[in-house]
């Protein structure tokens, strides 16, 4: 077993450490492929993000799937085909390059915790 608490993984803002078009992002890998060593199989990572009040992380897509459930806020999940209302207990799936990203138009941090797969050799999966 492998016992983390959210607060106390190295936080990353997502602009600097990736490149990508973000503002405001904080990206924690809970778990990636490195996680308890061999000892454990690496077919999925879990990460959690924060986006500050006015922050956004700009439409964008993979080629991995991925699921979120929204802790904490409100904030606009957009799409190529809508923009919806994510709230707290919300739960998004998104499919290998589906377009996707999320705007807070809020005063208060948005915060969701983000399952990935490890597509291939599992690249992906892999934290800062």
């Amino acid at each position: 077993m492998i016992r983390r608490r959210t607060e106390q993984v190295k936080g990353y803002d997502v602009k600097e450490a990736y490149g990508s078009d973000a503002e405001g992002v904080t990206i924690r890998w809970i778990s990636e492929k490195r996680t308890g060593g061999d000892e454990y199989l690496h077919n999925f990572a879990l990460r959690h993000f924060n986006i500050k009040p006015k922050g956004n992380m700009a439409p964008h897509k993979h080629p991995w799937e991925q699921e979120i459930i929204v802790t904490k806020g409100k904030a606009q999940v957009v799409t190529e085909k809508e923009t919806v209302a994510a709230d707290q207990g919300d739960v998004f799936y998104f499919a290998a390059n589906e377009l996707h990203g999320f705007r807070n138009e809020f005063d208060s941090d948005f915060e969701f915790y983000c399952v990935i797969g490890c597509v291939g050799k599992g690249e992906n999966c892999i934290g800062l």
